[in-house]
């Protein structure tokens, strides 16, 4: 028998190595796809389907707060922000009894009992406004009736919320299961096309293996917030469409960041004139501008002015990051001595720390140097870190700040000795909206942090931290020191 020539053999070994090519392509196309069509769902169906149950839960819970001070005191702004929430949570509830959001008919039968309690529930809660009972105890019977219908129609929300989450929790550990299996067979595949030829399968490898890190670490920067990133793949295979994909994904999470930012912006300047009139015309009812007021009423514009003040002071918080973001802060520079500054400031914030049982320790420049800074931001930026030193200080303790020059750079340090953060945390405390879990349940909404980095930037700073978890923090941010004002930033 005659052996098979050279020629025979190479192309035995193309005719192998093509079908090792396309059975790894079909794997690919396979892997692809289904990432495709998984992302898909979960960003079209299951995350909006997230989003709108968590909004139909806070829509609902908010309506009965606002039915119960509409039967109190019988305002018509109150009646027509019932009646907005009403519509809202309609649409929402007939939107999840949609086939494109419900996932069975289990769920779609839910669905439509919560419907059905949430008609039944708005009929008996026009006829209690028709008659609302004069007696307090009557009143307050009205307020635990809906109060039983109302948590029945959170929980089913909540269960639609919590199949969402779980359809999410499920494709994404299917996902990683994908990524697991796909990765144990481009191995084998390798291994195999090794055995026949080392030159042309390494190259492949090679190749693959780029593209792989290219799109992995694509999915890292989207992971830390980076939406501007692309993956540099100009290739027309499957990792190279998926690539496109996972592009086109990534401008259009940028698309709705920038919405996000932009609603927050609009919805915060149109929030805050009405809320200051509210402010004031609580004020004024409270003096009894309008008339005298009882014990209860009185209590009332109590719990409304504690809810504005707070409302303010986030919709300023929001404004503040708006504007830095978008480039609109004009910082007012100007010549300061900063061992005056930091004084100035420890006089006015030294009666907060006292209420809170917690020592401020100073330490100033031996000498005193002037630095150019627009000293009410400066001044914010102190107030932000201090703040969160004492606020996470056990009674008794004591919070440092610390002055230090360096290289014609001032340093500025406030220590603390709380109960410090997670060093996986250190690198995210600084975007906005983030909380660590060490920190969750204070109040705030995760700007602060955000704000005084903004203007550290503005200023030509930096800012960071250091922490020991159960030991403390130390938050720096440095400045320049007789740096001139048209060298700064432009805000």
């Amino acid at each position: 028998m005659k052996k098979p020539g050279l020629l025979e053999k190479f192309i035995l070994a193309y005719v192998v190595f093509v079908f090792v090519l396309l059975g790894l392509n079909m794997l690919l196309l396979y892997v692809s796809s289904r990432l495709s069509n998984l992302t898909s769902e979960i960003y079209l169906v299951d995350y909006r389907k997230k989003e709108l149950s968590s909004t139909l839960i806070d829509n609902i819970i908010s309506l009965e707060e606002t039915q119960k001070k509409f039967m109190l005191l019988q305002q018509d702004s109150y009646r027509e922000m019932i009646a907005q929430k009403q519509q809202e949570i309609d649409q929402a509830w007939i939107f999840l009894e949609t086939d494109f959001m419900s996932y069975d008919e289990k769920e779609r039968e839910q669905i439509r009992n919560a419907r059905q309690l949430w008609k039944t529930y708005l009929e008996r809660y026009q006829k209690q406004i028709d008659r609302i009972p004069e007696d307090p105890d009557e009143l307050e019977e009205v307020f635990r009736s809906n109060r039983k219908e109302i948590d029945v129609l959170v929980e089913y929300a909540r269960a639609s919320n919590r199949n969402a989450v779980k359809q999410i929790d499920n494709k994404i550990v299917y996902l990683k299961e994908l990524g697991d299996q796909t990765m144990s067979s481009t191995w084998w595949v390798l291994a195999f096309a090794l055995s026949i030829g080392l030159i042309v399968p390494f190259l492949i490898y090679r190749s693959v293996t780029r593209d792989i890190s290219h799109i992995k670490g694509g999915v890292k920067k989207i992971a830390a917030g980076d939406f501007t990133y692309t993956i540099p793949l100009d290739s027309s295979d499957e990792l190279g469409r998926l690539a496109e994909s996972f592009n086109a994904m990534a401008l259009r999470l940028k698309e709705l960041d920038d919405m996000k930012s932009e609603f927050i912006s609009v919805v915060s300047h149109e929030l805050k004139t009405p809320l200051t009139s509210m402010k004031e015309a609580t004020n004024l009812l409270k003096e009894g501008v309008a008339g005298e007021i009882s014990e209860k009423q009185m209590r009332l514009l109590a719990i409304m002015e504690e809810g504005i003040r707070r409302l303010l002071y986030t919709v300023s918080e929001l404004l503040e990051m708006s504007r830095l973001e978008s480039g609109m802060v004009k910082l007012n520079l100007g010549s300061h001595p900063i061992n005056s500054v930091v004084s100035s400031f420890v006089s006015e914030f030294k009666p907060f720390a006292d209420t809170s049982g917690v020592e401020l320790i100073v330490e100033y420049l031996p000498k005193d140097c002037q630095v150019t800074i627009d000293r009410d931001k400066i001044l914010q930026v102190l107030t932000n870190l201090t703040h969160n030193a004492i606020k996470y200080s056990e009674r008794g303790s004591h919070v440092k700040i610390r002055l230090k020059l360096s290289d014609r750079v001032l340093l500025t340090e406030i220590e603390d000795y709380g109960k410090g953060i997670p060093e996986e945390d250190l690198s995210l405390i600084f975007d906005k909206f983030y909380q660590s879990k060490y920190t969750r349940g204070h109040s705030g909404i995760g700007l602060g942090l955000a704000i005084s980095r903004g203007i550290i930037d503005a200023h030509g700073g930096t800012i960071y931290a250091k922490s020991t978890l159960n030991k403390g923090s130390v938050f720096t941010f440095s400045l320049p020191v007789a740096v001139h004002p048209s060298r700064m930033r432009s805000h």
